[in-house]
């Protein structure tokens, strides 16, 4: 697993929604595929956003990505993985729940495109939603439309919309697709709730479904979503 250009363009873009947080979690520690020229592309994107950065900002030696994220202005993000072979801080399977002693303990939770490797997928979103703070920010980068065989599992918009903001209550910040072969070119994700259905689009090519959005403070009553075809 790793960020390349479309994550790390996400991410910057999200920077200015991080404020005071002061801890966050990453599910699987992330390598950096970002080298050469695609550096040097992400480094004038991320320019345009605000940021000042140079590539000896960014490159730490073990190949891995803690200090691109400090240079986004996020705050220290721990790794959670079900082995410690790439050294996460947090060892657990995400087909279980998480442990009560990390359930509402991060103000950041970022899925860096994990949870469509994890077979009880329900599960894994609502491992994302119990280790987060009530008010905290997700942020999630999956593989799309056209990307079979990658993992168990392609996000369609059901998945950000139906869970995330009907039956969670989160505040939807950005829902977008993005393609591999166009990392700027964003796809703004409707809610496909109401629409003929489901608001089903055809794609060519792997695509990220890329979701930003902010936990209630008060959490409404949950009941398990229904896709928007059936509601």
């Amino acid at each position: 697993m790793g960020i390349s250009l479309i994550p790390a363009l996400f991410l910057a873009r999200h920077a200015q929604h991080v404020g005071a947080a002061e801890q966050g979690i990453i599910l699987g520690r992330q390598k950096l595929h970002l080298n050469g020229a695609k550096l040097a592309r992400f480094i004038r994107n991320a320019a345009a956003l605000g940021f000042d950065l140079a590539a000896e900002d960014l490159v730490q030696p073990d190949g891995f990505t803690e200090t691109l994220l400090a240079r986004l202005g996020y705050p220290p993000i721990a790794a959670l993985d079900f082995t410690d072979k790439e050294g996460a801080a947090h060892i657990h399977d995400l087909n279980l729940p998480v442990p009560a002693e990390l359930q509402g303990r991060f103000d950041i939770v970022i899925d860096g495109g994990t949870t469509e490797h994890v077979f009880h997928i329900g599960q894994a979103l609502d491992n994302c939603h119990a280790l987060l703070k009530p008010g905290g920010l997700l942020l999630s980068f999956v593989a799309g439309d056209g990307w079979f065989g990658h993992g168990f599992f392609q996000t369609g918009p059901d998945v950000p919309w139906r869970y995330w903001h009907h039956a969670r209550g989160y505040d939807m910040l950005e829902v977008s697709l993005v393609p591999r072969r166009a990392p700027r070119q964003i796809i703004a994700v409707d809610d496909p709730t109401g629409k003929p259905r489901g608001g089903e689009r055809a794609l060519e090519g792997p695509h990220m479904l890329l979701t930003a959005a902010r936990k209630p403070l008060v959490a409404p009553p949950y009941a398990p979503p229904i896709q928007s075809h059936y509601v």
